[in-house]
């Protein structure tokens, strides 16, 4: 078999594979072989009829067997001689098989890429503070207010005023809460966690941020392209909704996306794209490198937890990630986590 291999740009190589007479006459004669046993000619009994009659009745079926048996194996054992790491299935053309001169293809295929990653262990992070401030738990305790104002007629007039609650204790009681202390300590235990939940957030950001700038590679055009359609059907659809929100508020004016801000989404999601197909390679390697393995039982405990929240059986919910690729999601995303917790633990925490 003679192979040649070139690299091009993004990940992306091309092959020209060709096998010698000899050899691609040695699978015909199997292939026929494998024919004349079942292969049904006129005049004679099953698995009788000579070579040139098979050749002349099953010609095409022959063709097509050797195809199948030889593309899987050179690509295979190409793949395996210069260790390449292919993403997806190969684009295969130029497909030339005679019994008088040989086999030819080329192919096209995308790769992982080379990462050489060091320094992931011990990464420098500052947290922020989870403290809540009283001036964010007194905008809380007016938006509440809000909430709950009332538009009451003025004395001696048709106009309406709008009227916030007195913050005391009827207005707790009002809310659920035992007393206007009580209230205060629920709201100030809610902006604590989510303070504690964009703390955390944010280390994975600076994580992520610190082991993008460590290494520069090139990434897949298939993935990358892919990533950044999802993100401008994603932004699209919340475009959409925004505008629904606002024809309820205003059902003259037209809402229309003018082209400049439609350039600036696309050039928004290639580089979120870029961002996050580099991300995710980076994780993938730390994790090979540091064997940190999902476990079924843990996708399927997960799986448990989510029909429990949205009350349905598990093949329900399995049913519905295995659409549009929503388990293999499920598991890169499980994966990911293992791997930042990872990170967190070895990384030096101010």
């Amino acid at each position: 078999m003679k192979a040649s291999i070139k690299k091009l740009k993004n990940c992306k190589h091309c092959l020209e594979v060709s096998l010698p007479v000899e050899e691609v006459k040695k699978v015909f004669d199997e292939v026929y072989s494998d024919l004349g046993k079942y292969a049904s000619v006129p005049g004679f009994r099953q698995g009788k009829a000579p070579r040139d009659l098979l050749e002349l009745h099953y010609s095409k079926t022959a063709k097509e067997e050797v195809l199948k048996k030889l593309i899987p194996e050179t690509y295979e054992k190409i793949l395996e001689e210069h260790k390449l790491d292919p993403i997806g299935y190969p684009d295969v053309t130029d497909v030339k098989l005679d019994i008088k001169e040989g086999f030819s293809y080329k192919a096209s295929i995308e790769t992982r890429p080379e990462i050489n990653l060091k320094n992931y262990k011990g990464l420098k992070l500052k947290k922020k503070t989870a403290e809540v401030k009283e001036e964010d738990l007194a905008k809380n305790m007016e938006y509440l207010r809000e909430m709950h104002s009332q538009n009451v007629p003025k004395e001696g007039s048709q106009e309406k005023e709008k009227v916030l609650p007195k913050l005391d204790d009827e207005f707790a009681k009002d809310l659920g809460f035992e007393n206007l202390e009580k209230m205060k300590e629920a709201i100030s235990q809610n902006l604590k966690a989510k303070l504690e939940q964009d703390s955390e957030a944010d280390l994975e950001i600076q994580i992520i941020n610190q082991l993008l700038d460590s290494v520069d590679f090139e990434v897949p055009d298939t993935l990358m392209n892919s990533e950044k359609e999802r993100l401008v059907k994603d932004a699209e659809m919340r475009i959409k909704y925004m505008e629904t929100l606002q024809k309820k508020e205003n059902p003259d004016k037209k809402f229309n996306l003018e082209e400049k801000d439609k350039k600036e989404l696309e050039e928004n999601a290639s580089k979120q794209a870029v961002r996050q197909v580099r991300a995710f390679f980076i994780l993938d390697k730390i994790a090979q490198s540091e064997k940190i393995y999902l476990k079924q039982e843990d996708i399927d405990l997960y799986i448990e937890d989510l029909a429990t929240q949205y009350k349905k059986t598990k093949d329900e919910i399995k049913s519905y990630l295995e659409k549009g690729h929503g388990m293999d999601e499920l598991a890169v995303n499980m994966r990911n986590k293992k791997v930042m917790e990872f990170l967190l633990k070895e990384a030096k925490i101010e």
